[in-house]
């Protein structure tokens, strides 16, 4: 299972008093997932990597970089290798705005299954297959069927 969190996951998951608490509890199945699952993969674009930098509070900075750089299973890339096709089918025929079309993009490039996002009605009418998008409460109860 691959998968790609937004900047609002990282943020609100970090943030002990956000009190957006399934995002808090999104932080802690990523960590068990990546120590327990074989094939489960935590994907951080660099467009990701550098908003959150941009939004993060300063003394939660420490915090995310000890997060994106505590398992080998988080794998880190350059949205420079997506095909410029993509970019378009995204931004100019979806009409996403130029940072989600780039989180799309990069989505359907690297095959995740699942985008984690607050904002998920940014992707909700993309009616597309090749991932999907759901908000930390739903993939945690995604999580919880599975281990059923």
């Amino acid at each position: 299972m691959k998968i790609i969190l937004d900047t609002n996951e990282y943020i609100f998951g970090l943030d002990k008093k956000s009190r957006i608490e399934d995002s808090f509890k999104l932080f802690n199945v990523v960590r068990l997932l990546l120590a327990e699952v074989e094939d489960f993969r935590l994907l951080i674009p660099a467009i990701i990597r550098k908003e959150v930098q941009r939004n993060i509070p300063k003394d939660m900075e420490s915090d995310f970089y000890r997060f994106i750089y505590s398992h080998e299973r988080i794998e880190h890339y350059s949205v420079m290798d997506i095909p410029k096709k993509l970019f378009k089918k995204y931004h100019d025929d979806r009409g996403l705005k130029e940072g989600d079309a780039l989180i799309a993009a990069f989505a359907e490039f690297a095959g995740i299954d699942y985008l984690i996002s607050e904002n998920r009605h940014i992707y909700k009418n993309l009616e597309i297959e090749e991932f999907v998008t759901m908000n930390a409460r739903e993939f945690l109860d995604l999580i919880e069927r599975s281990l059923k």
